[in-house]
């Protein structure tokens, strides 16, 4: 009960800032991540759930973001669940092959002027995950300036706004 309730919080906080970021391929054997931005009492977060067939988040889960400048932004996370669910699974050549997933969510502390660089552009990301890391890279901003309006939303909408 209690993780069914903690889902459908995490998925509504997901949804309210409309802003989610979101790559990879779920197709069998690969990955899928979320980042988003929220708010929670003047304090700013980076929340991710990362779905792999083979890798989950550890314990205690590091972000690092190469923003377009070079700079380096370095980010440790609390873990906030971390399960495995099956997705079904495809047949080959008469034999059935189970596709389980392991789901991670995490959340990173960020402060104002971190999240304002993000806005500039990341180009690269790199998670820690278990047993070997997440990487990747972009040519071009894919991310910053959406995480970035994302933080805007989600700020937009404090409690003493209009009040």
């Amino acid at each position: 009960m209690k993780k069914t309730l903690f889902l459908s919080i995490l998925f509504f906080s997901l949804l309210c800032c409309n802003a989610q970021v979101s790559y990879g391929d779920l197709s069998f054997g690969s990955y899928n991540i979320k980042i988003n931005v929220s708010t929670e009492n003047d304090s700013i977060f980076i929340i991710i759930a990362y779905t792999d067939a083979k890798n989950s988040l550890i314990d205690n889960p590091k972000l690092l973001l190469r923003l377009m400048d070079d700079t380096v932004i370095s980010l440790d996370g609390k873990m906030l669940d971390k399960h495995s669910e099956s997705g079904g699974g495809i047949l080959v050549y008469g034999v059935y092959v189970a596709s389980n997933y392991l789901i991670s969510n995490a959340k990173f502390p960020v402060t104002k002027e971190q999240i304002e660089k993000i806005g500039l552009g990341i180009k690269k990301l790199r998670l820690n995950t278990s047993p070997k890391y997440h990487e990747k890279e972009w040519k071009r901003d894919k991310i910053g300036k959406t995480l970035y309006d994302s933080y805007l939303k989600a700020s937009s909408n404090s409690f003493a706004d209009g009040f």
